[in-house]
């Protein structure tokens, strides 16, 4: 079915096949334009109300939990959930960009990101695609995220490697961030003196994590990646032995009970 439904064989969901607000949805070119049609039915007038109501800020929150929630589906491989939370995460991109094609001040649609995005996948490779003079040469993995990145600062016109890098996301990602962008850097072993310099907190424990981030980048770790797989672990065996109590208690119970029945019978 799902095969099916991919190649553009969809069937609406039993009972909705005649519903005149699907139109839209029915008559779309592909998948793609199925959701998108779907989206501004949800959102519009007659629509649903939650829907209508959400804004660019409110729907932030449902954006990052869906983002974890594929990334969880992934690192443990559960190919079913991947197949619903990319869908999930498909939909996030395409309410905030139905929201934003209905700002009365600054409005931009769909098409307008996806063109962007074209454009930007192919200057960030002149590499793969040529250029007019038609010059272009080999390069590493490591050499075209170098130059990925220093397209990316052209472009954006930064005047820092740290600008750009998100302060609203957690401080273990942020820090492997910027320790990232100094790495890559072009001035990456002045830049790097900067983790040395003097601190005004009381310990040093925020330090010694920033060695670990370090030592991690070194060696090619993802170290939040790691630490979000070592955390299943101790979240495995946390619930392990909360189920080897339980059993215990059961079993004790159990004990007391049977002891209790015997003496009654007895009497």
């Amino acid at each position: 079915m799902h095969k099916q439904e991919a190649q553009g064989a969809h069937r609406l969901p039993e009972g909705y096949e005649r519903c005149p607000k699907l139109d839209p949805v029915r008559e779309a070119p592909d998948a793609f334009g199925r959701v998108r049609a779907l989206v501004a039915v949800l959102h519009g007038p007659d629509g649903c109300p939650w829907d209508g109501a959400q804004t660019n800020e409110s729907l932030l929150k449902p954006l990052l939990e869906e983002t974890y929630e594929y990334i969880d589906a992934v690192e443990t491989d559960d190919r079913d959930n991947m197949r619903e939370e990319l869908g999930d995460m498909l939909l996030q991109s395409v309410f905030q960009a139905q929201v934003c094609s209905e700002d009365p001040e600054d409005p931009f649609d769909l098409d307008e990101v996806c063109d962007r995005l074209v454009d930007k996948l192919i200057t960030r490779h002149p590499q793969v695609f040529a250029s007019d003079d038609g010059t272009s040469r080999a390069l590493g993995a490591d050499e075209t995220l170098a130059l990925w990145e220093r397209m990316k600062q052209r472009e954006k016109r930064r005047a820092s490697v740290l600008d750009g890098i998100s302060k609203a996301q957690g401080a273990l990602p942020r820090a492997a961030k910027v320790v990232s962008r100094v790495g890559k850097s072009q001035r990456a072993d002045e830049l790097d003196a900067a983790f040395d310099a003097p601190s005004a907190l009381m310990h040093d424990h925020a330090d010694r994590i920033l060695r670990i981030v370090r030592e991690a980048a070194r060696d090619g770790v993802d170290i939040e990646r790691d630490l979000r797989m070592r955390l299943r672990e101790v979240e495995t065996a946390v619930a392990a032995i909360e189920a080897s109590h339980a059993d215990d208690a059961t079993a004790t119970a159990a004990m007391h009970g049977g002891a209790e029945g015997d003496d009654d019978a007895d009497q």
